[in-house]
């Protein structure tokens, strides 16, 4: 049976938290991707281990290629090859795009679209050699859709999922299948800053009437992450039903 390592950016709380814990209870060794959650991800490392996971808590700002780059060295020279990576890292920008500066343009772009990409060329290039890899990018319902006052983030995330279709089209015969979720409303730290009334005006447009858990989109994510996988270059919703 093949050991099974992966890479998750964005790991330390929230889906990407969510995702560790599934691939960990999987029998996954997990490298925890985090840039400004230390100790929540340093914690959540040392609780897996102490579970008999092998997991290490890894610094990475995937707006910086040096730090992917060092990110990604770091994990191989630990785990040798990493045959999974989980693109999971995110930011949020919502206001009138007109009140959007260049910058805040630009860093939601490095982030979002331009971090994934470097992300994954980091990796990619060992899962070819050895002629198998699994590549999982977390885009969001408004990529697929477009979303009022959250232009730059849609367009970032939609860009996540050309992205996507395009790296598998070009790798997914020397067995690196690359697929990307497509999260709704899930309850995290992204949207908790929303008031009771927000929460209820979107759920009202979700068939489901609820809001998602990061365990819904981890268990999607660990199934594209599967060995028997006949999945390629799809983006697969998580979103309750939007309406």
């Amino acid at each position: 049976m093949r050991r099974r390592v992966a890479f998750v950016s964005g790991g330390a709380k929230g889906i990407g938290e969510a995702i560790v814990r599934k691939l960990a209870a999987c029998g996954f060794s997990v490298a925890v991707g985090y840039n400004t959650s230390a100790s929540r991800a340093e914690s959540l490392a040392l609780e897996l281990q102490r579970g008999g996971v092998n997991a290490i808590a890894t610094e990475l700002d995937v707006s910086d290629p040096r730090s992917i780059e060092k990110a990604a060295n770091s994990a191989k020279k630990y785990f040798g090859f990493v045959d999974t990576l989980v693109c999971n890292a995110g930011i949020s920008l919502v206001k009138p795009f007109s009140d959007c500066s260049v910058e805040e343009i630009n860093r939601v772009i490095a982030v979002n679209l331009t971090g994934t990409m470097l992300l994954c060329k980091e990796f990619a290039g060992d899962m070819t050699s050895e002629g198998f890899g699994r590549i999982v990018n977390v885009s969001s319902c408004w990529g697929v859709r477009g979303a009022s006052c959250e232009v730059a983030y849609s367009a970032s995330k939609a860009g996540v999922i050309g992205f996507t279709k395009s790296l598998n089209a070009e790798l997914a015969r020397s067995g690196v299948l690359v697929n990307a979720v497509a999260p709704g409303f899930i309850n995290t730290d992204m949207n908790a800053h929303l008031t009771a009334e927000e929460v209820a005006a979107f759920t009202d447009g979700v068939s489901v009437n609820r809001v998602g858990q990061p365990s819904e989109v981890a268990d999607l994510v660990e199934f594209l992450t599967r060995e028997n996988l006949y999945v390629a270059g799809e983006t697969i919703s998580v979103d309750g039903g939007l309406l």
